[in-house]
Protein backbone atom coordinates (compact mmCIF):
# COMPACT_ATOMS: atom_id res chain seq x y z
CA UNK A 1 0.00 0.00 0.00
CA UNK A 2 1.18 3.52 -0.67
CA UNK A 3 1.10 4.57 3.01
CA UNK A 4 3.88 2.22 4.13
CA UNK A 5 6.23 5.18 4.31
CA UNK A 6 4.23 6.52 7.29
CA UNK A 7 6.10 4.12 9.58
CA UNK A 8 9.33 6.01 8.90
CA UNK A 9 7.88 9.48 9.53
CA UNK A 10 8.39 10.91 13.02
CA UNK A 11 5.68 12.76 14.89
CA UNK A 12 7.63 16.00 14.51
CA UNK A 13 7.85 15.57 10.74
CA UNK A 14 4.17 14.65 10.46
CA UNK A 15 3.06 17.62 12.55
CA UNK A 16 5.32 19.89 10.49
CA UNK A 17 3.66 18.54 7.33
CA UNK A 18 0.20 19.31 8.79
CA UNK A 19 1.31 22.85 9.68
CA UNK A 20 2.64 23.48 6.18
CA UNK A 21 -0.43 21.94 4.56
CA UNK A 22 -2.80 24.06 6.66
CA UNK A 23 -0.80 27.22 5.92
CA UNK A 24 -0.85 26.30 2.22
CA UNK A 25 -4.63 25.86 2.14
CA UNK A 26 -5.15 29.15 4.01
CA UNK A 27 -2.66 30.88 1.69
CA UNK A 28 -4.56 29.58 -1.34
CA UNK A 29 -7.83 30.85 0.15
CA UNK A 30 -6.21 34.24 0.78
CA UNK A 31 -4.98 34.43 -2.82
CA UNK A 32 -8.39 33.46 -4.18
CA UNK A 33 -10.10 36.09 -2.04
CA UNK A 34 -7.71 39.00 -2.37
CA UNK A 35 -6.18 38.58 -5.82
CA UNK A 36 -8.92 36.85 -7.79
CA UNK A 37 -11.91 38.48 -6.09
CA UNK A 38 -13.67 35.34 -4.84
CA UNK A 39 -15.92 36.33 -1.96
CA UNK A 40 -16.32 33.56 0.64
CA UNK A 41 -19.70 32.72 2.08
CA UNK A 42 -20.19 32.04 5.78
CA UNK A 43 -19.76 28.28 5.31
CA UNK A 44 -16.50 28.87 3.42
CA UNK A 45 -15.23 30.84 6.40
CA UNK A 46 -16.15 27.96 8.71
CA UNK A 47 -14.22 25.59 6.46
CA UNK A 48 -11.20 27.90 6.62
CA UNK A 49 -11.37 27.89 10.41
CA UNK A 50 -10.80 24.12 10.38
CA UNK A 51 -7.41 24.68 8.78
CA UNK A 52 -6.66 27.50 11.23
CA UNK A 53 -7.43 25.14 14.10
CA UNK A 54 -5.42 22.24 12.69
CA UNK A 55 -2.46 24.48 11.91
CA UNK A 56 -2.53 25.98 15.40
CA UNK A 57 -3.01 22.61 17.12
CA UNK A 58 -0.19 21.10 15.09
CA UNK A 59 2.12 23.98 15.93
CA UNK A 60 1.26 23.89 19.64
CA UNK A 61 1.68 20.11 19.71
CA UNK A 62 5.03 20.38 17.99
CA UNK A 63 6.31 23.08 20.33
CA UNK A 64 4.74 22.18 23.68
CA UNK A 65 4.09 18.45 23.84
CA UNK A 66 6.71 15.82 24.52
CA UNK A 67 7.17 13.35 21.67
CA UNK A 68 5.25 10.58 23.45
CA UNK A 69 2.13 12.80 23.64
CA UNK A 70 2.33 13.98 20.03
CA UNK A 71 0.89 10.62 19.01
CA UNK A 72 -2.39 11.56 20.73
CA UNK A 73 -2.33 15.02 19.18
CA UNK A 74 -2.25 13.43 15.71
CA UNK A 75 -5.29 11.32 16.62
CA UNK A 76 -7.14 14.45 17.79
CA UNK A 77 -6.15 16.24 14.59
CA UNK A 78 -7.71 13.37 12.64
CA UNK A 79 -11.00 14.06 14.41
CA UNK A 80 -10.71 17.79 13.67
CA UNK A 81 -10.21 16.98 9.99
CA UNK A 82 -13.23 14.66 10.18
CA UNK A 83 -15.19 17.65 11.52
CA UNK A 84 -13.95 19.64 8.54
CA UNK A 85 -15.21 16.86 6.27
CA UNK A 86 -18.65 17.10 7.87
CA UNK A 87 -18.77 20.90 7.59
CA UNK A 88 -17.71 20.77 3.94
CA UNK A 89 -20.26 17.99 3.33
CA UNK A 90 -22.99 20.17 4.79
CA UNK A 91 -21.84 23.01 2.53
CA UNK A 92 -22.09 20.76 -0.53
CA UNK A 93 -25.57 19.69 0.59
CA UNK A 94 -26.53 23.37 0.77
CA UNK A 95 -25.03 24.06 -2.66
CA UNK A 96 -26.92 21.13 -4.21
CA UNK A 97 -30.15 22.23 -2.45
CA UNK A 98 -30.42 18.92 -0.60
CA UNK A 99 -30.98 20.87 2.62
CA UNK A 100 -32.48 24.28 3.29
CA UNK A 101 -30.26 27.32 3.31
CA UNK A 102 -29.35 28.11 6.94
CA UNK A 103 -30.52 31.39 8.42
CA UNK A 104 -27.01 32.80 8.73
CA UNK A 105 -26.56 32.47 4.95
CA UNK A 106 -29.87 33.90 3.80
CA UNK A 107 -31.21 36.41 6.27
CA UNK A 108 -33.10 38.55 3.79
CA UNK A 109 -36.25 39.23 5.85
CA UNK A 110 -36.04 42.87 6.89
CA UNK A 111 -39.67 43.27 7.96
CA UNK A 112 -39.00 42.78 11.69
CA UNK A 113 -36.79 45.87 12.06
CA UNK A 114 -38.24 48.87 13.83
CA UNK A 115 -35.50 51.37 13.03
CA UNK A 116 -33.16 52.27 10.22
CA UNK A 117 -30.17 51.64 12.51
CA UNK A 118 -31.31 48.08 13.23
CA UNK A 119 -31.84 47.49 9.52
CA UNK A 120 -28.41 48.95 8.72
CA UNK A 121 -26.75 46.76 11.36
CA UNK A 122 -28.43 43.62 9.98
CA UNK A 123 -27.45 44.50 6.41
CA UNK A 124 -23.82 44.92 7.47
CA UNK A 125 -23.92 41.45 9.07
CA UNK A 126 -25.52 39.80 6.03
CA UNK A 127 -22.94 37.98 3.88
CA UNK A 128 -22.48 39.17 0.34
CA UNK A 129 -22.33 35.65 -1.06
CA UNK A 130 -25.00 33.09 -0.39
CA UNK A 131 -23.87 29.65 0.72
CA UNK A 132 -25.89 27.90 -1.99
CA UNK A 133 -24.07 29.64 -4.84
CA UNK A 134 -21.07 27.87 -6.33
CA UNK A 135 -18.51 30.54 -7.16
CA UNK A 136 -15.92 28.22 -8.69
CA UNK A 137 -15.85 24.62 -9.85
CA UNK A 138 -13.47 22.26 -11.62
CA UNK A 139 -14.64 19.00 -13.23
CA UNK A 140 -18.10 19.69 -11.78
CA UNK A 141 -16.86 19.87 -8.18
CA UNK A 142 -17.00 23.01 -6.05
CA UNK A 143 -14.30 24.10 -3.63
CA UNK A 144 -16.41 22.66 -0.81
CA UNK A 145 -16.43 19.26 -2.56
CA UNK A 146 -12.65 19.39 -2.89
CA UNK A 147 -12.48 20.32 0.78
CA UNK A 148 -14.42 17.14 1.63
CA UNK A 149 -11.83 15.08 -0.24
CA UNK A 150 -8.87 16.89 1.30
CA UNK A 151 -10.15 16.79 4.89
CA UNK A 152 -11.17 13.13 4.63
CA UNK A 153 -7.77 12.15 3.21
CA UNK A 154 -5.99 14.10 5.96
CA UNK A 155 -8.16 12.51 8.68
CA UNK A 156 -7.46 9.04 7.34
CA UNK A 157 -3.77 9.86 6.97
CA UNK A 158 -3.60 11.01 10.62
CA UNK A 159 -5.23 7.81 11.84
CA UNK A 160 -3.15 5.60 9.57
CA UNK A 161 0.00 7.29 10.87
CA UNK A 162 -1.22 6.67 14.43
CA UNK A 163 -1.86 3.00 13.63
CA UNK A 164 1.66 2.63 12.25
CA UNK A 165 3.14 4.18 15.41
CA UNK A 166 1.08 2.37 18.01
Amino acid sequence: MCVKFLKNISSRSFLSFLILFSVGVLGLAYILEHYYGFQPCQMCLYEQKIFMVTGALSLLSLLLLPVRWQYYAVIVLGFVFLGGTLIAGYHVAIQQHWVDLPAFCSSQDFSAFDSVEALKEQMLKTPLVRCDQITWSLFGLSLAAYNIIICLILALLCWKWACKHR
